[in-house]
């Protein structure tokens, strides 16, 4: 059973008890802070309340598929070189062709899931820290805090990253006008996270039961912490050699492999696989309060019959960047369409000039049998876990940080990246193999080739944006797509692709945030 499905109101009441002008929530029980923590379970209970912050399904009635991940998702993909999403309820076009404001439904919705992720976790770490009884043994109160400040420091970095210089609140307070406080710098924010992911190595056991953090898990984003700060907008040079460092602590660890077949990790029969560090659980099978992550349906397959939904396509560029003998590139269906035999009750690709100019994001996409999916809308969505590191990328991730750091990467983290290589060319992960393997090189040329190689191995997976802004290339990039004459939407691309500008390297602070801190949050000065 997936731990998400788990969830008690009572331990969501719980933790959404404080409220705070951008972060207001409905109290729904009388269960306080103040008379819940009494044992190891209710603490579990409280860190299942934060956990389950990643599913978000308590934003709206409307927007309960795993909708934290659909902002996070989108923003990691759209508006960049990977795909685009047609019009939608919310204006999740807007988000993909730069034309948001702050005034914008996903602007604000991410930004009040990461400030509900967060306290969350501030009621879980202080309460702990101020538990004075024997209900609890070392173990389980390292390990509850441990899982704490990782789930802290991965909800700061979300706001770092999206919105750069953002208020620090590190801890359980009911006193709104605290709340209300002046944005941190982002060098502050950075080494908030940074120190979050610290404990939570130091606290955290090697391994955890499915589904939460572990030791290796803080170490690993860590180091995507730092390589993010070793980049635009904070260029520090000193943080690619300790996000190298996190890496090899990883690998050293000897805990994560590569999965022989790339796509058995997204087609949810392999779940908890060598490769995934971690990843978010989602469960479809309980009711149609838990759907499920979003992964699927809107990533899936195209819309036929009323089964199968999606509005996000690849640009035809992203597509052809792969090689034809490059496996991955079935993360993109050319062209398809989904058809039933309803003698069978089986779904069949079929390809015909009608759909031709459709590049279908394909990756994480719904089983096509759909005899066993009865009629509730909940069977349609898939409950694949969605991945937030894998261990490809930590390798690719070591790659660029030595080369940021040293001017190249050593052979030893460009056989990494060549292993992943090979296994998108369905080669042998250790035979070297010179139609495949990359050759060694340095400085920005290695960078133009390991970006690109992210760009292969992760795509889909909501990391491109970020990693564009990082080596300052978003506006480049997003503009380079859209000219490809098989493109049904070409002419109006042409037209929209220039609303990418400097300050879209950055999100706006939502407007509701700054109308309710009375002067004290401001707009972010690249948006005024």
């Amino acid at each position: 059973m997936k731990h998400l499905t788990a969830m008690v109101a009572g331990s969501l009441a719980l933790l959404s008890a404080v409220s705070c002008d951008f972060l207001e929530t409905k109290v729904e029980s009388n269960i306080t802070t103040n008379n819940f923590f009494k044992s190891t379970k209710d603490f579990d209970m409280a860190l299942t309340g934060i956990y389950y912050t990643f599913t978000s399904v308590e934003w709206d009635a409307q927007h309960r598929y795993g909708d934290y991940f659909t902002g996070f998702m989108y923003w990691g993909r759209i508006g960049t070189d990977e795909c685009f999403v047609g019009t939608g309820n919310n204006g999740e076009e807007m988000i993909g062709f730069y034309t948001y404001t702050p005034e914008h439904l996903f602007v604000e919705k991410v930004w009040y899931m990461q400030y509900l992720g967060i306290q969350r976790a501030n009621v879980v770490i202080d309460r702990l820290n101020a538990y004075k009884g024997d209900n609890i043994s070392d173990k389980d109160r390292s390990r509850i805090l441990g899982e704490a400040h990782f789930l802290r420091g991965w909800f700061y970095f979300q706001l770092a990253r999206y919105y750069g210089e953002v208020p620090l609140v590190l801890d359980e307070t009911t006193d709104i006008s605290k709340l209300n406080t002046k944005k941190a710098s982002l060098e502050e924010v950075y080494a908030q996270i940074i120190k979050d992911y610290q404990t939570a190595e130091e606290l955290l056991p090697e391994v955890n039961t499915v589904g939460h953090a572990h030791k290796y898990a803080a170490t690993a984003l860590m180091a995507r912490a730092y390589l993010q700060m070793s980049g635009y907008p904070l260029q520090d040079k000193s943080a690619a050699a300790l996000a190298a460092d996190a890496c090899k602590r990883v690998i050293s660890s000897g805990r994560f492999a590569l999965v022989k077949d790339y796509f058995s990790q997204f087609d949810g029969k392999h779940e908890h696989n060598s490769e995934y560090i971690f990843d978010v659980e989602f469960d479809n099978s309980a009711s149609s309060s838990l759907y499920g992550g979003q992964v699927g349906t809107v990533d899936g397959i195209p819309h036929v019959d009323q089964v199968y939904w999606t509005q996000v396509r690849a640009f035809p560029e992203m597509y052809k960047k792969f090689d034809p003998e490059d496996l991955r590139r079935e993360s993109i269906n050319n062209g398809g369409h989904i058809v039933y035999n309803k003698s069978t009750g089986k779904a069949e690709i079929v390809y015909d000039t009608d759909y031709e100019g459709n590049y279908w994001v394909y990756k994480f996409r719904h089983p096509l049998d759909r005899s066993d999916r009865g009629s509730t809308w909940a069977n349609w969505c898939n409950n694949i876990n969605f991945p937030i590191i894998r261990y490809a990328d930590v390798l690719l991730m070591l790659a660029e940080a030595e080369n940021r750091a040293n001017g190249a990467p050593s052979a030893q983290a460009l056989e990494y990246v060549n292993q992943v290589r090979r296994r998108g060319f369905g080669k042998d992960i250790n035979t070297p193999d010179p139609a495949v393997d990359l050759p060694m090189s340095g400085g920005d040329a290695f960078g133009e080739v390991i970006l690109k190689e992210r760009s292969l191995e992760l795509c889909f997976e909501g990391h491109r944006w970020a990693d564009l802004v990082r080596f300052g290339k978003l506006q480049e990039a997003y503009r380079s797509v859209g000219n490809d004459p098989e493109w049904l939407l070409t002419p109006a691309y042409q037209t929209l692709k220039e609303n990418c500008k400097e300050k879209h390297s950055i999100f706006p602070i939502p407007q509701s945030v700054i109308d309710a801190s009375n002067g004290a949050i401001e707009q972010n000065p690249i948006w005024k």
